[in-house]
């Protein structure tokens, strides 16, 4: 839905760093990498919530203590997206908000609705931008669950991303786009997100 593109910003320019070129990947590695790559994701979107001084973000110690590993690779990509997401987060994040209040997910069904909402941003299909839409309504749906008492839920946030995008061929796609580490030197040479 929408105009069909939205312009990257040049701090998306900018956040544009140069990973190494690896192989392709293969699904099963995309799928195991996914988990990190989120847990970075979120870790770096928690930090920039926090530092822009968001009153709505709370203090989640799950996410503040996520242990970075500086050379990884699927750390540098999960703070890249952060990074080179920010427009996206903006478009979706209300939406996110919203639906996560009127459904009210709680531990016992949370899967159910992290599914139900995951999918319907691929109805048009996989791109990049959409990918990166999905970290953040785990990254959404992460904090409101937290906000709403429930502890020690990111990683289950991160396990439902990983089988989601494994299981609706998602992680296929990333492999054939050269997996996670091709990601950010793609949008950064696209500057648009497709919808």
């Amino acid at each position: 839905t929408g105009s069909g593109q939205n312009k990257g910003t040049p701090t998306a320019f900018a956040a544009c760093l140069t990973l190494p070129i690896i192989v392709s990947p293969s699904e099963d590695q995309v799928a195991q990498e996914t988990e990190e790559v989120f847990r970075s994701y979120a870790f770096y979107r928690y930090q920039q919530e926090r530092e822009e001084g968001e009153g709505e973000v709370p203090m989640d110690p799950e996410i503040a203590e996520i242990q970075q590993e500086p050379g990884s690779t699927s750390n540098q990509v999960g703070r890249r997206l952060a990074i080179i997401g920010d427009d996206i987060n903006m478009r979706y994040d209300a939406e996110f908000r919203n639906m996560l209040k009127t459904l009210q997910p709680t531990k016992d069904n949370a899967y159910e609705y992290f599914t139900k909402i995951a999918s319907s941003l691929f109805d048009s299909g996989i791109n990049w931008g959409r990918v990166i839409a999905l970290l953040g309504f785990g990254y959404r749906m992460a904090i409101h669950v937290y906000q709403h008492g429930v502890t020690g839920f990111l990683r289950s946030i991160a396990r439902y991303v990983a089988e989601f995008v494994l299981r609706n061929r998602i992680a296929q796609w990333i492999a054939d786009q050269g997996g996670w580490v091709s990601e950010p030197a793609g949008l950064c040479e696209q500057c648009c997100w497709s919808d």
